[in-house]
């Protein structure tokens, strides 16, 4: 049991920097201004990176609290819903564009975070 505690807790951990550092190649674009194929790539990566770590921020709470994690799918689908209306959002706001590759990168980082998660407590029953 306790061996399944300290996995969960480096698997968000891992999953939670991974998904930062992707946010924060956003910052990266200012550098890759004559390189679309670059900027096309950092254009979306953010979307990913959350995706995929904010449903590991709730595993890390629910571990943090020594809570059993349920409901991960359900975590993964309202980050998904959260991205989407933020992104619609994005169309309605000064400045900023409603862009339909970074709905597909979010629904990406959610599905691959489901699938992480599903694939490492599957190696740990077995």
């Amino acid at each position: 049991m306790e061996e399944t505690i300290i996995r969960t807790k480096r698997l968000a951990a891992f999953a939670i920097i991974i998904g930062i550092l992707l946010y924060l190649s956003k910052f990266l674009r200012a550098y890759f201004v004559n390189n679309d194929y670059v900027l096309f790539i950092l254009g979306f990566l953010p979307n990913f990176g959350l995706a995929f770590s904010i449903p590991f921020i709730y595993v890390s709470n629910r571990v943090r609290q020594r809570k059993p994690i349920r409901h991960f799918g359900i975590s993964c689908v309202v980050t998904l819903l959260l991205m989407a209306l933020n992104e619609i959002r994005d169309g309605y706001q000064t400045g900023r564009v409603f862009d339909m590759l970074d709905i597909y990168a979010s629904v990406t980082g959610s599905v691959l975070a489901y699938l992480v998660f599903r694939w490492t407590f599957r190696q740990t029953s077995t």
